[in-house]
């Protein structure tokens, strides 16, 4: 069994540009493909950008979700 992948957030509230957190967000990429993490985090960070419209993303990178390391 693989481990899921999940992107990393990194967004900065629009009322203070210098208030930044870390969101994780969980991906369903078929058979944790670190290849298909790179694809699918474009629409998901879009997505989750409309979600959260106070805010506004800076940077993300995906991870494994067991040990989180950067892939």
């Amino acid at each position: 069994m693989g481990s899921a992948l999940e992107l990393i957030v990194v967004a900065c509230l629009l009322s203070a540009p210098d208030t930044c957190e870390s969101h994780r967000v969980r991906l369903t990429v078929q058979g944790g493909d670190p290849q298909l993490c790179v694809y699918a985090s474009v629409r998901e960070v879009a997505y989750w950008q409309q979600l959260h419209a106070k805010w506004r993303v800076k940077s993300w990178r995906c991870a494994m979700t067991s040990d989180d390391e950067v892939i």
